[in-house]
């Protein structure tokens, strides 16, 4: 953001927020000209113009700046071409003056017609069976399978997210899907039954069958024209979900067209093995007929077991009652009730086993309480399909990471995430899984690494270096950066740049956030040189390590001059400037190091301040001065001890007079003779 903008009054504000905002050289945003009717769950919607083509219709997704976008993946999202895909046209971050700060912001093509329902609870008019294959199945199956390709997943197939891209011809346009994480704005009816369990931004990558799942749902609603559960509430929803599967637990008595039908049922499989497949909707648009799949029914126990005054019949509600109660469930498991009711009511001897050694387990754990670590392993081999469980919150394996992402961005503790990660609950589910699958492995190895730093509490370590390197696309957050939204090391020394222009800065230039941040994205700069920026270090070798590592980093990325970065640290380095004996070789270093952070590179700064050669000769005229210093002071002491003995003093000069006296004496006597006999 300009420095003059942090002086702006509130009318020069309003008035800069209205101006256009410029995306790269292509796009403009037009902050004075909202578009409500196109908001999305990562952002509000702009107006937008191309500067290249004045004829294309764009609009704009300012991010809240919430969760992370899927920057990762933005590229990949632009180059597919398929007409039912809303285009993402253009993508970066702006100066988005209505908030005096940096956002990501991404550009699409503009739909000309209507959403196709503005909110999951509205009715609208039911779409015929013929016009659901012709309008949506067959655009949203080709685009799936055209995202398929590319190695993507959509995760916002929903009918609110769904557009007539013009007026007239009735094409369907599917939303953006990359301001946010996969899943993060769907509905819980949207969603399977395990992401449904997940926090929304933990959900983590998911896979075509969700999105093919999605659509399922979606048609549902289409075809009827409303939610068919709009009433109901999300915990009953999700409960219903499990015990009578997603197909019952939506459609209930209600009987649908066959054809259609068939597609729905097919594709709201509780099991993604049965779900049907792309391959089985090209089959299906065809012409050919499946058989349908019926769902599975969930084992049941012969007895029920009483939690918290309801009756449990299912390992999955059981276990998820339990997560919601873990002191009351801490009871039931360490009384040998549940374990009783496994090996008897259910006849598992498996299951009975896996939550026996859960309980072993369990006091493995680092941080937590030992009830919650006890219920999260507990509850993760009742339902081994189901989210990680702890302390309230759910996570699936692979959105672990965005969820403390989001903890950070929101300004919440990020204590539970770390939490998880530390007492090893991602490698415990991972252990109880019937079906190991080969992206385990190297999600395993990160974790075991997130989990060596989180332990580790130095400066470019700790949780803030476990954040980084687990999301690699994350902004730095440190206070002193955040509102310019810097996603790389150079984003970082301009961030600082500019906070040392404006006032703003801080005590000093790296703090926790900043060294973890470089730490992660400069892996360049020696690991040994965090070390030195700990509070307990001598303030010198502090700031010389801090001038080092962002003089490497300016270096290296190309940052260009900082001449304010320079001065705030031209006002750390006073210890620096002491350690020269010479006091006019001090005010001359300082004079060097000032003129030099005029310049704004800070390796001219640290060739001035720590120049081992010009320390070096320093030191060697102080210790020459010293011996003449000591020479100087023996010199004075044998006089002192000389004008301390006065006898002696006087005994000497005596002496020195008499000879003097007596020598002069004997000259003029001498003297006189001699002209005595010459007259």
């Amino acid at each position: 953001m300009p420095s003059d903008a942090q002086t702006a009054t509130a009318g020069d504000r309003a008035a800069m927020s209205s101006e256009p905002v410029k995306l790269t050289e292509r796009h403009e945003i037009l902050p004075g000209s909202p578009l409500p009717a196109l908001n999305t769950p990562g952002g509000n919607a702009y107006a937008a113009r191309s500067l290249r083509d004045k004829r294309m219709e764009t609009f704009a997704i300012v991010c809240s700046g919430t969760v992370l976008p899927r920057s990762d993946v933005v590229s990949t999202f632009a180059n597919v071409d398929n007409p039912t895909a809303m285009r993402l046209l253009d993508w970066g971050v702006i100066d988005w003056q209505a908030d005096r700060v940096r956002r990501y912001c991404l550009v699409f093509e503009r739909p000309l017609g209507k959403r196709l329902m503005n909110a999951i609870t509205d009715s609208v008019e039911p779409m015929p069976e013929e016009h659901l294959t012709r309008q949506v199945v067959q655009p949203v199956v080709a685009l799936l399978r055209e995202l398929s390709g590319r190695g993507l997943v959509h995760g916002a197939i929903r009918p609110t997210n769904m557009y007539y891209r013009d007026l007239t011809s009735g094409a369907l346009m599917v939303g953006e899907a990359v301001s946010t994480p996969p899943g993060y704005g769907q509905p819980l009816i949207m969603e399977t039954v395990e992401r449904g369990m997940t926090s929304p931004s933990a959900r983590g990558t998911g896979a075509v069958a969700d999105d093919l799942y999605s659509l399922g749902v979606s048609l549902l609603i289409l075809l009827l024209g409303r939610n068919p559960v709009a009433s109901v509430d999300d915990d009953t929803l999700l409960q219903a979900k499990i015990e009578r599967g997603s197909f019952p637990a939506l459609v209930g008595q209600m009987r649908l067209p066959l054809g259609i039908g068939e597609v729905i049922r097919g594709l709201m499989v509780d099991d993604p093995k049965q779900r049907w497949t792309l391959n089985d909707l090209d089959l299906w648009l065809s012409g050919r007929r499946l058989s349908p799949k019926q769902p599975q029914i969930p084992r049941r126990a012969a007895r029920p077991i009483e939690f918290q005054g309801s009756e449990y019949w299912h390992c999955r509600t059981l276990s998820r009652a339990l997560a919601r109660h873990p002191a009351a469930a801490t009871q039931v498991i360490e009384s040998g009730e549940l374990d009783k009711w496994l090996r008897r009511s259910m006849a598992d001897e498996l299951r009975g086993d896996a939550v026996a050694n859960a309980i072993q387990t369990a006091g493995s754990g680092k941080g937590g309480p030992m009830a919650e670590r006890l219920v999260s392993r507990v509850c993760m081999a009742l339902d081994p399909q189901a989210p990680i469980r702890y302390r309230g919150k759910s996570y699936l394996l692979d959105g672990i990471a965005a969820a403390m992402a989001e903890a950070f961005l929101r300004g919440e503790s990020p204590q539970t995430v770390a939490e998880v990660v530390s007492n090893q609950l991602p490698m415990f589910w991972v252990n109880v899984q019937t079906d190991f699958r080969p992206e385990f492995v190297p999600l395993v190895h990160s974790f075991d690494q997130w989990r060596t730093f989180l332990e580790r509490t130095a400066p470019g370590l700790g949780i803030e270096r476990a954040l980084y390197e687990m999301n690699p696309t994350m902004p730095c957050v440190s206070p002193l950066v955040f509102g310019q939204y810097p996603l790389t090391p150079a984003d970082v020394l301009r961030a600082l740049e500019w906070a040392a222009s404006g006032g703003e800065r801080g005590k000093e230039p790296v703090d926790r956030h900043i060294a973890a941040f470089l730490a992660a994205r400069h892996k360049r700069t020696e690991e040994v040189l965090y070390s030195q920026l700990s509070p307990s270090i001598d303030p010198l070798r502090r700031t010389i390590a801090m001038l080092t590592i962002l003089s490497e980093v300016q270096a290296r990325t190309g940052a260009g001059t900082l001449p304010h970065l320079c001065a705030w640290m031209v006002a750390l380095l006073d210890p620096a400037f002491r350690r020269f004996h010479s006091r006019p070789h001090q005010e001359e270093v300082r004079r060097m190091a000032e003129s030099a952070a005029h310049g704004g590179r800070l390796a001219d700064l640290l060739k001035i301040v720590d120049d081992p050669e010009a320390l070096r000769r320093d030191k060697a005229e102080f210790e020459a001065a010293q011996i003449a210093y000591r020479e100087s002071e023996g010199e004075i002491e044998k006089l002192r001890d000389l004008i301390a003995d006065r006898e002696g003093i006087i005994e000497g000069t005596g002496r020195q007079v008499a000879a003097v006296v007596s020598s002069l004496v004997s000259t003029v006597l001498v003297a006189g003779i001699i002209l005595f006999y010459a007259m």
